[in-house]
């Protein structure tokens, strides 16, 4: 079930941590705190045991929906299968012409495309209540970001993507994701009725303006 909940998230492309840019570029105040480290905070979100005891509970409750994207998503995979043999099969003959080709890659790409429009909507009913998940945590990464850089003496952190490599003791991600437990021991897998992705970050915005 855990693969799904990946599948669900990326295929409903929903904004799950509203507050990472400027939780990311936030620095200690204290003069004194001049380390660099890196930090994962989508990993730091996916590691809590918040969010892993409501992916556990997602599983229970959603069970159904995770059954009937896997079928679908087992039924599309075997549909464009032989397809993708076809066109490799084409490309490999000299003799293919040039226009059969391109026509079986454009086929081939329309149905992809509606494949996976399909397994949006059968995702959205699981991306929905994970996106209410991943913004309730992510509404306190700020915070525990900057209590971890506090005890850690860290004055500047990055993001993975921007690392070359690193030394043991640098990665501050660990230190983030206690801190996201003691401020949010849980969270609701149950969305509001009108609720929507994103919606908290923008109700705050005109405060913090």
């Amino acid at each position: 079930m855990k693969s799904f909940l990946k599948t669900a998230a990326g295929a409903a492309a929903l904004a799950l941590l509203p507050v990472a840019a400027n939780a990311q570029a936030a620095a200690a105040p204290a003069a004194a705190n001049t380390g660099v480290a890196v930090v994962d905070l989508e990993g730091a979100v996916s590691n809590s045991a918040a969010y892993r005891t409501a992916m556990s509970q997602m599983e229970t409750t959603y069970k159904a929906q995770f059954t009937a994207l896997q079928t679908r998503q087992t039924a599309l995979q075997g549909e464009l299968a032989p397809l993708r043999t076809e066109i490799e099969n084409l490309q490999k003959n000299p003799a293919t012409p040039k226009a059969t080709l391109e026509a079986k890659i454009a086929a081939f790409q329309q149905k992809g495309q509606a494949a996976q429009a399909e397994l949006q909507r059968l995702a959205a009913p699981i991306a929905r209540p994970q996106a209410y998940v991943k913004e309730q945590i992510g509404a306190k990464v700020e915070q525990a970001l900057k209590a971890a850089m506090t005890a850690k003496k860290i004055g500047l952190v990055i993001g993975p993507e921007a690392v070359v490599a690193v030394q043991g003791g640098s990665d501050l991600t660990p230190d983030v994701v206690t801190q996201l437990n003691a401020l949010v021991p849980s969270v609701s897998i149950t969305p509001p009725a009108n609720w929507q992705p994103g919606q908290s970050e923008q109700a705050a915005a005109p405060a913090g303006r």
